[in-house]
């Protein structure tokens, strides 16, 4: 099966992604060539499945530090993986593709625990730790499919975060020969990935900024209860105004000013972080809606501080290229654009692919790196002493 995927000169893919807000699977259907230098993703087919509202419980329970036995990690690993595979065939249908077609997977996993070496929550020296959940040999079983998988373990046994690892392929498909970008992702966490005009590998710097939509999104559950999972649109959060003192306060937190590599999960900013910050929101008098408009600045306000700190002083930005969920976050958006100013803020929907899918286009491109043996991480984002291959391949046969 392997050695009948490297002799192809084109690839149709599905990538499968799940991030820290822990919605459901976002699947891509892609074609695409079997080269480093092919550059151009088809997009085929999409598909977005909400995890069942018990499984997406259960794995915010563990995420957020409640107590589980290994027996129910085990179930949890099994159920992941079921809903992986359920996206897989909703990106098939989507994109009116027979799945026996389709030549491999690559899957992200769903992240249940990230404590990476020299965390603010673990300490200088401490051994790092990542757990993703929905075990690639269980895809590939479950499809039928070819699965490539588990991307992180090697790096941190590299002495690396196993994060970020999207930049690789921001590297290979979003480059410029003309224009300075930065490739910032919003999603639970915010990341960016800054790529200089026509920069080489190594040149690439990329890292965790701090919450994306993680904190937005547990206050508004708690603050709107029944009234959906996110704030849509960033609707109730416009009719707020940010509290800059309550901002001024949290960006202290010692994450935002710590150098890269670093990178960050709910450890950092997860429920004892947003219950901490409503405390104090509601301590100062906050409406619920100011509280929502805080919680956005507060993401905004340390995308721009990583920007000053980290970027600017090594090179120039000529524009900024948001996706993720907070891509679609009207009020998020608006603030970004005045911190950043007078740098440009765009969605990268403008570069070809959706907000919402470039995630999981990302993991097809980066399983294709595997599946050809090409290295497939910037191991100076992770901290890694050296690059390397990632992912576990998982051999698909007939079902």
């Amino acid at each position: 099966m392997l050695s009948e995927l490297l002799k192809k000169k084109e690839f149709l893919a599905v990538g499968l992604m799940s991030g820290t807000s822990m919605d459901g699977v976002d699947a891509a259907l892609v074609r695409m060539g079997a080269k480093a230098s092919d550059s151009e993703i088809e997009l085929i087919g999409f598909s977005s499945t909400p995890y069942p509202d018990e499984l997406k419980a259960q794995l915010m329970e563990i995420a957020f530090g409640e107590q589980s036995d290994a027996e129910g990690i085990a179930k949890l690993h099994t159920s992941v993986a079921v809903s992986f595979s359920h996206g897989y065939f909703a990106a098939c249908s989507s994109g009116k593709v027979d799945p026996k077609s389709v030549d491999f997977v690559g899957s992200h996993g769903q992240t249940v625990a990230h404590a990476p070496t020299g965390s603010t929550s673990g300490g200088e020296g401490m051994i790092a730790g990542t757990l993703q959940l929905g075990p690639p040999g269980m895809i590939a079983a479950l499809t039928g499919t070819t699965t490539v998988g588990d991307f992180r373990s090697a790096d941190v046994a590299l002495g690396g975060q196993g994060a970020p690892l999207a930049p690789f392929a921001d590297f290979l498909l979003r480059r410029s020969k003309t224009e300075n970008r930065i490739i910032l992702n919003i999603g639970g966490i915010a990341n960016l990935t800054y790529l200089s005009a026509n920069c080489a590998v190594d040149e690439v710097v990329a890292f965790d900024t701090g919450p994306g939509n993680m904190i937005l999104d547990e206050l508004y559950r708690v603050l709107y209860p029944d009234q959906g999972a996110f704030d849509s649109g960033g609707a109730k959060a416009a009719l707020g105004s940010p509290s800059d003192a309550l901002v001024d306060r949290f960006v202290q937190f010692p994450f935002f000013k710590q150098r890269p590599p670093k990178s960050a999960g709910h450890r950092e900013f997860g429920t004892r972080f947003a219950w901490e910050f409503l405390s104090k929101a509601e301590a100062d008098g906050l409406t619920k809606n100011d509280i929502l408009s805080t919680a956005a600045a507060l993401t905004t306000r340390s995308i721009g501080i990583a920007v000053r700190e980290f970027i600017q002083p090594g090179g120039a930005i000529d524009c900024v290229y948001a996706s993720g969920g907070g891509a679609r976050n009207d009020t998020l958006m608006t603030q970004l654009a005045d911190e950043l100013s007078p740098v440009t803020v765009k969605i990268i929907d403008e570069l070809g692919i959706p907000a919402e899918v470039k995630e999981a286009v990302d993991f097809a491109v980066l399983a294709r790196e595997t599946i050809m043996s090409r290295q497939n991480v910037i191991h100076r984002a992770t901290g890694a002493s050296k690059p390397t291959v990632l992912g576990t391949i998982a051999p698909g046969f007939e079902i």
